[in-house]
């Protein structure tokens, strides 16, 4: 996750870089052998049917998904291994029955719960309930305008349902963020989506590259062309500055696509200077690019691991089958600590590969079936990386 909004108030030196590492400590941790973030999908079902959905929800529940004894037993072995942020997903998480419980034992075992949901289960009671449950954020996922919306995530009254799930979520005293995953299709819905945020005010705006990850894969041609992005990226790092400017509490971040940092350092450096680019090179160099494997892991519903929830063809373990402080040795999870030793292609040229890493593995292995190969939604030209060229034509600011 990039906080557009934390680096333009840095850049404008608005605020120190300490206020932006206490808003996400675990992000900007200095060691990946910290206990990671944990994002579990709670279960396979929901009542949507996004084209880009990573977990390839099904609509009925799975008879494969942890029972209540094994959900428990799991939120004690994060316990005892130091995880202290755990995301409830899904599948759509509410139609869990269980799932008051799992958040009240996570709360009593010292995890922080965070939701992850379409909002249209969340009316007053449960968010009341959620709150009580020791939740302190719930992320909504909108694609769109009320008509593409609803035809898009397969629900009729999906819009109106998720708008009011983030009101009484906001009402109860939960922070609150509106996600928004970007393709070709809702490319010209995007200011209206911060728009919205902005009108529920929601603490967070978040813009979601395309993962092609489990129905997202055969939706990977919605994805945009470099120049596209670059351009919608370009405003939202415009309405973030507006925003600041007007000292809105809409805090703008992008995820799933960790050349966004780069294409934000450009940014700022045009626009503020070239101290203020250093200060937030610096926290982007804390940041450590992508983290799959290291500071986040994923237990899908049946209590697989895998480095991240849209890596499900790696596998580091099977909660049935072995304890989670094992799995946290698995091999792979060194290769991914030393990624920069393994990655191939354009992201092994570029002279910024130590700022996103290489981004999306499981993008890399979708597109080019070689997990090690480049990223191919890298938002960056070639000539701004130093893809191409001699190392010593290339720009002082590439290689700081």
């Amino acid at each position: 996750m990039i906080p557009v909004s934390d680096f333009l108030e840095i850049a404008s030196e608005h605020t120190s870089d300490s206020d932006v590492r206490s808003r996400a400590p675990a992000r900007f941790a200095g060691s990946s052998a910290a206990a990671p973030v944990v994002i579990w999908n709670v279960c396979m079902h929901c009542n949507m049917t996004c084209p880009h959905c990573y977990a390839a929800a099904v609509s009925s529940p799975s008879p494969t998904d942890l029972t209540t004894a094994e959900a428990c037993d799991l939120l004690e072995q994060l316990a005892a291994c130091g995880v202290r942020v755990v995301i409830f997903s899904g599948g759509e998480p509410l139609l869990r029955p269980d799932l008051f419980e799992l958040l009240a034992l996570a709360s009593a075992l010292g995890i922080s719960p965070q939701l992850s949901s379409n909002g249209v289960c969340i009316d007053e009671r449960r968010a009341e309930r959620l709150a009580a449950s020791g939740v302190a954020y719930v992320g909504i996922s909108i694609d769109g305008i009320p008509s593409f919306n609803d035809d898009y995530r397969g629900l009729d009254g999906g819009h109106a349902a998720a708008v009011r799930g983030l009101r009484c979520a906001k009402a109860a005293g939960m922070r609150t963020g509106l996600r928004t995953t970007l393709t070709r299709r809702n490319a010209d819905q995007i200011e209206a989506m911060i728009a919205l945020a902005g009108d529920l005010a929601a603490d967070r705006f978040y813009l979601s590259h395309l993962l092609y990850s489990g129905r997202g894969f055969h939706v990977a041609d919605d994805d945009l062309a470099r120049a596209a992005v670059r351009a919608i990226l370009e405003r939202v790092f415009e309405i973030a500055e507006s925003l600041r400017k007007a000292q809105s509490e809409l805090r703008i971040v992008t995820g799933s696509n960790d050349s966004d940092g780069v294409f934000l350092l450009r940014w700022i450096e045009r626009r503020y200077g070239a101290g203020a680019a250093a200060r937030v090179r610096a926290l982007l160099l804390a940041r450590g690019g992508n983290s799959a494997g290291e500071k986040i892991l994923n237990i899908d519903s049946r209590g697989r691991v895998h480095p991240d929830q849209f890596w499900r063809s790696a596998v580091l373990g099977d909660l049935r089958q072995q304890k989670f402080a094992a799995i946290l040795e698995h091999p792979l999870r060194e290769q991914l600590r030393r990624r920069l030793d393994f990655i191939q292609g354009r992201c092994a040229e570029c002279a910024e590969r130590v700022l996103c890493r290489g981004s999306h593995r499981e993008r890399a292995l979708a597109h080019h079936r070689d997990a090690w190969a480049s990223d191919p939604a890298c938002v960056m030209e070639d000539a701004e990386i130093g893809v191409g060229t001699a190392p010593g034509e290339r720009v002082a600011s590439e290689v700081a």
